[in-house]
């Protein structure tokens, strides 16, 4: 018993900042944000079934960087058509891309 109040008398305290006398908070910076799900109540009920962090693509940013993009830029990412440049500017002007097609994975790889 003892041994376990020693330990929590000196446990440091992560939630706030100094060592000893009155602490203040620490102030968090979230650095991304992962969309969890309505489930997250009944998250210990469920298998862990994670491969990696869920990625979230500015649809804006990739619309606006193909249609500002050139036939030689196109070229030296990888898209060697200029058809296939001239539909993904048509798609970035719809805003109707397909973000699993082979050339919008080539841009996002960037």
């Amino acid at each position: 018993m003892s041994r376990t109040i020693i330990e929590y008398a000196n446990h440091p305290e992560s939630k706030f900042d100094g060592d000893i006398g009155v602490l203040e908070r620490k102030h968090i910076v979230a650095d991304s944000v992962i969309y969890i799900g309505k489930e997250a109540n009944n998250i210990d009920e469920q298998a862990l079934d994670v491969k990696k962090a869920q990625e979230f693509i500015n649809e804006k940013a990739v619309y606006d960087f193909i249609l500002n993009l050139t036939p030689e830029r196109a070229r030296q990412l990888g898209i060697k058509h200029r058809s296939a440049l001239a539909y993904l500017k048509k798609k970035a002007k719809e805003e109707d891309l397909n973000f699993e097609s082979r050339n919008v994975k080539k841009l996002l790889q960037l």
